[in-house]
């Protein structure tokens, strides 16, 4: 995300939630999830179109949909990394100085409760008395924002969203009781940090987050959207292809990264000498084993890989004996 989908311009990040009267029925179809995620983009698109009076005008719009709150419990809500803007159809970006978190909460309420009214989750009554409540229940804020060139906070937040519905330092299993505590930050309503789950219960906990298989928790919006970025990379490798006179593809972008992405994975440059620290380039690549065994042979390397323990071999799984 940070690195190959999200544009050099001003950011914020959305938080998304919704009534806990609904989120049973989030639980019970996870269909409905990518629903509620695509409620969220339109009204985004909406108001962001009118703040630029462009009926065309897209932002770039990035939802991760979270169903996990801090207590690992059951809280579906959507994090979205937003333009703080929009570009109009000739690629131009048009900031925007400040957004009406109140009409864009009134926005989504609106589709949120028109897409379970036509699944036939709730009726006209229902929405009459949520519509009724002096606090809905829906909330969202935006109170994080991203400069234009700060590539460390993009990369920070796309983290954020991204992370994983819990974590093992806050989990502590006590095997003479079978439970599992465990701790996060205060919780504003149950006025503790930690929750206290049987071995079976948390083992259901975790479950309650498991996507259905083909379901996608990262959906792409508007500018950032898979239609949108291929249309840009097909006329970016033309006007390429026009100005170079070059016949053969110009590689993907993921293969070009590959030196960065390893970099980043395993904090090594493999184009940086470690010697010299100067920059190497790639000549060729040997796949021959004797040339390689010479190679390695000449850097003194070779009875380092002998002398170094292979993987595990391969076994079967324990057999566990239960007494009748």
């Amino acid at each position: 995300m940070a690195d190959e989908v999200l544009a050099p311009v001003p950011h914020r990040q959305y938080v998304f939630t919704v009534p806990k009267m609904l989120r049973v029925y989030f639980r019970k179809d996870r269909r409905l999830l990518g629903q509620l995620s695509q409620c969220a983009a339109d009204a985004l698109k909406t108001l962001f179109r009118a703040a630029c009076k462009d009926p065309k005008a897209v932002p770039g719009i990035i939802i991760a949909i979270q169903t996990y709150g801090d207590l690992v419990n059951f809280h579906p809500h959507l994090h979205a990394l937003v333009t703080d803007g929009a570009f109009t159809p000739k690629g131009w970006f048009v900031a925007f100085p400040k957004i009406d978190l109140v009409v864009l909460e009134h926005f989504f309420r609106h589709r949120v409760l028109q897409m379970l009214l036509r699944e036939r989750r709730i009726d006209e009554p229902v929405i009459r008395k949520l519509l009724g409540w002096r606090h809905s229940g829906f909330s969202l804020h935006n109170a994080v924002r991203i400069g234009a060139h700060d590539s460390d906070g993009r990369r920070a937040v796309s983290e954020y969203v991204l992370r994983s519905p819990f974590s093992l330092e806050k989990l502590r299993y006590h095997a003479t009781t079978g439970t599992v505590i465990y701790h996060s930050k205060m919780h504003p309503v149950l006025k503790r940090n930690f929750e206290l789950f049987s071995a079976c219960d948390w083992l259901a906990a975790l479950t309650a987050h498991i996507p259905n298989a083909g379901e996608h928790l990262v959906r792409y919006y508007g500018w950032y959207s898979n239609v949108s970025r291929g249309k840009r990379r097909k006329a970016e490798g033309a006007e390429r292809t026009s100005i170079e006179e070059v016949s053969e593809v110009a590689p993907s972008v993921a293969k070009r990264a590959w030196a960065r992405l390893i970099k980043q994975v395993y904090e090594v440059d493999p184009l940086v000498c470690p010697r010299c620290a100067g920059a190497m380039r790639i000549i060729a690549f040997i796949e021959q084993p004797e040339v390689i065994a010479k190679i390695l042979t000449h850097l003194g390397l070779c009875s380092a890989l002998r002398q170094s323990k292979g993987p595990a071999p391969a076994h079967s799984p324990p057999v566990l004996s239960l007494a009748a």
